[in-house]
């Protein structure tokens, strides 16, 4: 349980029922876990997030192993169990190896890896310690995915970031269900 209560129906004002009833279609009236579970106690903007949300998850023409890098990234710079948990499996599943994957959780040396994959490393890691991105390391990201799939990748950790933020925050707690080890915090 998460430190604030499953939003009903009845809890939210009137001028944003609608939303509300957008948000949870899909899942019978109420959200019960990850970060919608928290997003939706503001519908209106949990809402407009959403768009965004599923512009970067769902299409975006950069490759899901790259996007599931970036999101292993944040969720390992920003301590977030849930994000990691949810997203580890994915990634492996994308054809992130095991051995960048465990290296990352466990915060160990990295593996050789592929320059795309060193790119999104390299430029989120680099942030993420010193919030902000040399030359160096922004040029290579550029080379390897040109402008608009580097906005979309940093636009995608920022959103990971924020979403970790709410998780974090908000003490959601991880499914029953899991296979990846929590993180190493």
């Amino acid at each position: 349980m998460a430190r604030t209560p499953v939003v009903s129906k009845d809890m939210v004002p009137e001028q944003f029922r609608q939303a509300f009833d957008e948000l949870t279609e899909a899942t019978g009236g109420t959200i019960t876990g990850g970060p919608g579970s928290i997003t939706v106690n503001s519908p209106e903007m949990s809402r407009r997030r959403s768009h965004l949300t599923s512009y970067l998850r769902y299409e975006t023409t950069f490759t899901k192993k790259i996007q599931e890098l970036a999101i292993l990234t944040t969720a390992r710079a920003m301590d977030c169990q849930y994000v990691w948990n949810a997203h580890a499996p994915a990634a492996r599943r994308e054809g992130v190896s095991d051995a960048l994957v465990d290296a990352l959780r466990d915060k160990k040396p990295l593996p050789a890896m592929a320059p795309d994959e060193a790119a999104v490393v390299n430029f989120g890691t680099e942030f993420y310690k010193t919030h902000k991105v040399s030359e160096e390391t922004f040029q290579a990201a550029l080379a390897q995915f040109g402008a608009q799939h580097l906005v979309e990748l940093t636009a995608l950790m920022g959103n990971y970031a924020q979403t970790a933020f709410f998780l974090n925050a908000f003490s959601v707690e991880l499914p029953e269900q899991r296979t990846e080890p929590v993180l190493p915090v």
